[in-house]
């Protein structure tokens, strides 16, 4: 898979899922916990330091959109991001501390950390040149 364009397309497409759900969730968690039966968040500050995190991780899918034969450096940090919240939130579900639905987006990040590896393993890079 090494059409430029499908890659430009898949980070932008990753860089618009984060900022959807980021924002859906800041303006909607309360209402989505009332609707699952969920207690509401003690310190939703934590929830919200994590979504704000998300969107900067959007901006950065964006710019490797951008340019897809840089910033390989953003890409990475995307998969460990990636791999890391569907961890923490496959355990947590499997702890019975937070419902199914929140696994979701979980399994969207994993989707894409998984073609994120095969982007960096098969999409040649630019080095800069000061690097």
């Amino acid at each position: 898979m090494n059409n430029p364009t499908t890659w430009k397309y898949i980070f932008y497409l990753k860089a618009v899922i984060n900022w959807v759900e980021s924002l859906a969730l800041l303006f909607a968690d309360r209402w989505i916990r009332e609707l699952l039966g969920e207690k509401p968040l003690t310190n939703p500050e934590y929830l919200q330091l994590f979504l704000v995190l998300v969107i900067v991780v959007g901006i950065g899918y964006w710019w490797v959109g951008n340019d897809i034969s840089r910033n390989h450096n953003i890409v990475k940090l995307g998969i460990y991001a990636q791999f890391s919240v569907f961890g923490v939130l496959a355990y947590q579900t499997l702890a019975g501390n937070v419902h199914p639905f929140y696994l979701i987006p979980g399994v969207i990040d994993l989707t894409f950390a998984i073609l994120f590896v095969v982007f960096l393993s098969s999409y040649p890079r630019i080095k800069p040149a000061l690097e």
